[in-house]
């Protein structure tokens, strides 16, 4: 403020130097508030006129200009303000040419709650010479944790950090306090893949083969016996020889691996001789099967456990996560039995701390071999960038005094 207080004395080159500009003369008559010179704040402006206190009509007087100034400017009341802008301040006064000042003072924050919005935003249509003090802490928004990756499958990118302060329009900063960027989300750790399938083989069984009768008996597929109690005996005939041999009342016969069995409903074949001529009885024949083990290869197939989802990231450090960068999640085991265990998810990493990029994840575990292979883990995925305390600093004449965390864009 270049009018100095009551009690001082006041020159027309104080006035024209702050009200005016240039070196021609001046009249008290145009400096009335609400003239060219001198303007009055807009009814949406939530600044404070700087030449408050000059009358817009009426007797004007050089005192009347003790603690006066030409401009406009807005103080930040303490505490946390989310996400505020120069052009809603200001009202209809930010696109006039007109001196505007924002004042940040000691026990304040500002911050966004969004990566896509800003702690301070000085937006685009501003006129004027716009200056900025920050004597409290101007903060981004941390980027948000990369998601946790399903079994086998990769982990989620961390997002960036958010940008602290931004201007679209030419400012003047002065930051005697804090300004920092928003950490980026940690990686989020990838899936374990699964185990390998086991393949299993079948077990034996008996099957059962039936012989071809009825059929003449030097065709040789029969159960034959004779009738005679004082001479009997049962033979079994396979492909037409012998092949097993028991009493008349056996109804089955076994020889090696296979056993012969005695059907019904035969028929007579008439009265048998020994060799030198004597009858043995009437000989019966009769139908016949035959079983025996048989090896059948059938396969099946018990598949692998699933691998366990990765850990989410961290939420990086922000103005909504204040207190520090969150860690990350673990991740969960993979499932175990009979056939290849599946691995485990990777770890989450945490979030980056002010202007920071979140840490690296984790990928997931491979799953174990069975008789087939495991699967591979899935990928970590990507840490968050991070932000910049300013952004727009092609535009911005900045002076620092503080404290900065991040980059510049």
């Amino acid at each position: 403020m270049a009018i100095p207080s009551s009690g001082q004395s006041v020159s027309f080159s104080a006035l024209r130097t702050e009200f005016v500009g240039g070196s021609s003369a001046i009249n008290l008559g145009s400096l009335y508030r609400g003239g060219s010179n001198v303007r009055k704040k807009a009814a949406n402006s939530q600044a404070v006129n700087l030449a408050a206190s000059l009358p817009t009509a009426g007797a004007l007087d050089v005192s009347d200009f003790y603690d006066q100034g030409k401009g406009f400017r807005f103080t930040f009341a303490t505490g946390s303000i989310t996400e505020p802008n120069a052009s809603a301040l200001f009202g209809d006064d930010y696109a006039v040419d007109y001196p505007k000042d924002i004042l940040v003072p000691s026990g304040t924050t500002l911050g966004a709650d969004d990566t896509a919005e800003y702690g301070l935003e000085i937006d685009s249509g501003g006129d004027g010479t716009i200056t900025i003090t920050n004597n409290g802490t101007i903060i981004g928004a941390g980027g948000a944790g990369g998601a946790a990756g399903s079994a086998a499958s990769a982990g989620g990118n961390g997002a960036a950090g958010g940008d602290a302060f931004k201007a679209a329009v030419p400012v003047t900063l002065v930051n005697n306090g804090s300004i920092l960027a928003g950490g980026g989300g940690g990686a989020g750790g990838g899936g374990g893949g699964a185990g390998g399938a086991l393949q299993q083989q079948s077990q034996q069984q008996t099957t059962g083969q039936q012989g071809p009768f009825p059929a003449p008996a030097a065709n040789g597929y029969d159960f034959r016996y004779t009738s005679w109690s004082h001479y009997n005996y049962s033979k079994a005939y396979w492909g037409g020889s012998q092949v097993a041999q028991g009493n008349a009342s056996a109804t089955s016969l076994t020889a090696g691996q296979y056993t012969y069995y005695k059907g019904s409903g035969g028929y007579s074949g008439g009265v048998t001789s020994d060799s030198e001529g004597n009858p043995q009885g009437t000989l019966i024949y009769q139908p016949i099967r035959r079983t025996f083990p048989q090896q059948q290869q059938s396969q099946t197939q018990v598949a692998g456990h699933a691998g366990g989802a990765g850990g989410a990231g961290g939420l990086g450090r922000g103005f909504q996560n204040q207190p520090g960068g969150d860690a990350g999640a673990s991740g969960s085991s993979g499932t175990t039995g009979q056939a290849g265990n599946g691995g485990n998810g990777g770890n989450g990493a945490a979030g980056g701390g002010y202007g920071q990029a979140g840490v690296a994840a984790q990928a997931g575990q491979a799953g174990t071999a069975s008789t087939g292979s495991g699967q591979s883990g899935g990928s970590a995925g990507s840490v968050g960038a991070a932000g910049n305390y300013l952004e727009g600093a092609s535009v911005i004449t900045f002076t620092n005094n503080g404290t900065v965390a991040g980059g510049t864009e």
